[in-house]
């Protein structure tokens, strides 16, 4: 079945939605998560030295927060019993990240949830990161829809 599963978190209670699902189909699969969390660049550069420091801050205060998300699965994932990989990232694009991350760790499914946002009107100018990933992926995708009970907070 599935060997190695990736589950990007955002940090969000919807990104923990499929948190039951994964884990079970990892014990399922005798396969294990790799869980990733992808922080937010600064966005923009600038020579001025208070400016700089502030971007500074603002990409440690994202980095943490991945930290924080992957470090939750992987102390969900140790109490149940299946093995969990951790990798934060850092990009503009995270759909660039997941696919990355899907060839250097060789997993051979996705799992995420998503927001709900994937209408014509609704990505009119900007491509959701679950459209982008479906499009381009190179293994399954398993999305969990944004409607409907389930959405948890891990923490």
């Amino acid at each position: 079945m599935f060997h190695s599963i990736l589950w990007p978190v955002d940090g969000s209670a919807m990104s923990f939605k499929p948190l039951q699902e994964v884990i079970d189909l990892a014990k399922l699969s005798g396969g294990k998560i790799v869980v990733l969390s992808i922080a937010q660049p600064r966005l923009f550069y600038s020579t001025e030295p208070g400016q700089l420091q502030d971007g500074k801050a603002a990409e440690e205060k994202h980095l943490e927060a991945a930290r924080e998300s992957v470090q939750k699965v992987r102390e969900i994932g140790r109490r149940a019993g299946v093995e969990c990989e951790s990798i934060v990232s850092m990009s503009h694009i995270p759909g660039d990240a997941i696919l990355e991350t899907v060839q250097k760790t060789n997993c051979d499914l996705i799992v995420m949830a998503t927001r709900g946002r994937m209408g014509v009107v609704d990505t009119l100018f900007k491509e959701s990161t679950t459209q982008d990933v479906l499009r381009r992926s190179p293994v399954p995708v398993l999305v969990f829809p944004s409607q409907g009970e389930g959405a948890v907070d891990p923490g």
